[in-house]
């Protein structure tokens, strides 16, 4: 973040400064995004990663993606493009590109690929085959003809999918928002997806509005930019990164906007003792889900927020009034539920 700051007081826009600070983590092997990022069902990495501009509202996405170390240059790339010149013909830059053909274009437009193994880390291997493991012992038994092998399967199944779901309840996609010293804001988000995955699998760090959001200020409307981790097909089906960042303009308050996305479109709130839930996810026990959100005021300050109903969630942030970067590790409080509680907290910077 440090460095993030220095490009910003260099004038350096939003959109290749947060392009850097998501890059940066895909470097990382600690984040599930580039280098250590989970394999799937096949052992091999497929990554997803969006950046979205607030001045111009563009958007640019890859998924699926191998053999490129940082997915979140490609979307960059895609992003920039589609604010030059059109192509011949009259036609449109894509926004998002999937798979072998977003590896291709990659490398036409002379962005930086690598061998595939080169992403895959020995933690990686090693939670693939622990987590493959127990995959081809449970569907074994399940396959099985044998009654009585079948009714110790259903007792023991239960078990493994419950240890698998403990490990998989760690959601570490990375995602990061920049506003420059124009005021220009800048989301991004970068995600290897989760473990054993289907090929081709796309997941929100891939999908507009869902993954991330960001929306300058305009007369009448707060700037804000918004990323998202957490159980990719939850986030989706709800748009959350777009959704939340629309409740913080209509309520034109930061933490009212974010805590009223979660309860009416995500999680559910209680009205009259009736519990209302989000439609999209009705009958869903655990919802999980995290949000970090940036929100410029009309006095030009600017709140960061940050809300999950996960177990944890990992906060950094930095402004020219700090001397040194921020790090929280906010968690729910004491009793809190993962997938049914909610907890909020922020700054101004």
């Amino acid at each position: 973040m440090f460095f993030v700051s220095r490009m910003l007081e260099k004038n350096i826009d939003a959109v290749e400064s947060v392009t850097e600070a998501v890059r940066y983590l895909e470097n990382s092997e600690l984040t599930n995004a580039g280098v250590g990022s989970n394999l799937n069902i096949r052992g091999s990495v497929e990554c997803d990663a969006a950046i979205m501009e607030g001045k111009q509202l563009m958007f640019g996405a890859v998924g699926a993606i191998s053999g490129v170390q940082n997915p979140v240059t490609v979307s960059a790339k895609l992003l920039t493009r589609q604010l030059g010149k059109k192509l011949s013909l009259g036609r449109l830059h894509p926004s998002v590109i999937v798979g072998e053909g977003a590896n291709k274009w990659a490398r036409e437009n002379g962005l930086y690929t690598v061998d595939t193994g080169c992403l895959v880390t020995d933690y990686s291997r090693k939670t693939f085959n622990s987590h493959k493991t127990k995959l081809d012992i449970l569907n074994e038994k399940i396959n099985s003809k044998k009654r009585k092998f079948t009714v110790q399967s259903q007792e023991k199944s239960e078990e493994s999918c419950a240890v698998l779901e403990t490990e998989e309840g760690i959601q570490d996609t990375v995602g990061a928002i920049v506003m420059d010293t124009a005021g220009n804001i800048a989301s991004a988000v970068s995600s290897g997806g989760i473990s054993l995955k289907q090929p081709g699998r796309l997941g929100p760090a891939a999908t507009y509005g869902a993954g991330c959001w960001a929306y300058n200020q305009r007369p009448g409307k707060p700037g804000v930019g918004t990323v998202t981790s957490g159980s990719g097909e939850h986030i989706m089906k709800t748009l959350l990164a777009r959704e939340s960042a629309l409740s913080i303009q209509r309520e034109n308050n930061v933490s009212l906007g974010l805590s009223n996305s979660f309860k009416e479109s995500f999680l559910g709130c209680e009205q009259i003792k009736q519990q209302l839930q989000s439609e999209f996810l009705e009958g869903e026990k655990e919802k999980l889900a995290g949000v970090l959100a940036l929100g410029q005021n009309e006095d030009k300050t600017v709140e960061v927020l940050w809300g999950h109903t996960t177990n944890s969630m990992c906060i950094g942030y930095m402004s020219p009034t700090l001397k040194r970067p921020k790090v929280v590790m906010s968690r729910l409080p004491e009793g809190g539920i993962p997938g049914q509680s909610f907890t909020m907290s922020g700054v101004s910077v």
